[in-house]
């Protein structure tokens, strides 16, 4: 059985942070702290989801999804391509934890195995040793 450790982090809200001169600054909660590797999966997805639009500056304030939108009536949109990519970094995420598991549990598997033929190749190897002397003593005496 495999079990996910941690579930990737999913958007749980958007508050604003403020306006500069450049856009609007939008904080996104994130329902628990991002990892190194979900925060490399959310990058890349981000690239794909924002190819028709120009990136935003992304960043990460205090385990919030810091980001900067040019215009008002692109607040919406931003926030839709934010949780999209935030949920499938998540979902590669948590399929990433569950081969690992998987990984994990094979491996256990093959070391069992491993230990069991090793036990089988002790309970022989007196077996084995006896027909060695004989061996031997049939050179000996051959």
């Amino acid at each position: 059985m495999t079990t996910i450790t941690q579930p990737g982090p999913r958007v749980s809200g958007f508050s604003a942070a403020r306006q500069d001169d450049i856009g609007y600054c939008v904080l996104a909660d994130l329902s628990n702290p991002p990892t190194d590797p979900w925060l490399r999966l959310f990058a890349a997805r981000c690239e794909a989801v924002f190819s028709r639009h120009t990136s935003p500056d992304i960043r990460w304030v205090e385990n919030k999804i810091w980001f900067r939108v040019p215009s008002p009536d692109l607040v919406g949109e931003y926030a839709r391509l934010i949780v999209e990519a935030a949920t499938g970094a998540s979902a590669d995420y948590d399929e990433e934890q569950r081969r690992e598991a998987e990984r994990a549990d094979e491996l256990a598997r093959k070391s069992h195995d491993l230990d069991d033929l090793l036990n089988q190749v002790n309970a022989a190897l007196p077996e084995w040793a006896e027909v060695g002397d004989l061996a031997s003593q049939g050179k000996a005496t051959g």
